[in-house]
């Protein structure tokens, strides 16, 4: 039993969840609306929204955050969300931005 849990922790381990992702953009989001100094140039945007620009931010691996993820055991890792972006996320993000660029085109 022990081997089959941490096959599914690893299996996780280095990428980031959707639920990790929301919360990363969101956050930015937020800060970037409330007038922090964004880390790309805006016109790098697709639409001058503080939620692109975290899209944007985040995939050029800018962003200085860290998850403080919790094991079942009582642990927990810190996982620096630069590091965690795997190819998966990438896709999604990028489509993600495109979909916004063709909805505004239409």
């Amino acid at each position: 039993m022990e081997m089959i849990f941490d096959q599914k922790i690893n299996a996780w381990k280095n990428r980031l969840t959707r639920f990790e992702i929301a919360r990363v953009i969101g956050a930015r989001a937020l800060q970037l609306s409330l007038g922090a100094p964004p880390l790309i140039n805006p016109d790098e945007a697709p639409v001058k929204d503080p939620v692109a620009i975290a899209i944007l931010e985040l995939l050029k691996g800018l962003l200085p955050m860290t998850i403080k993820r919790m094991m079942p055991n009582g642990e927990y890792e810190l996982v620096p969300v630069s590091k965690a972006l795997s190819p998966d996320n990438r896709r999604y993000l990028e489509t993600t931005l495109k979909s916004w660029t063709l909805s505004l085109t239409s």
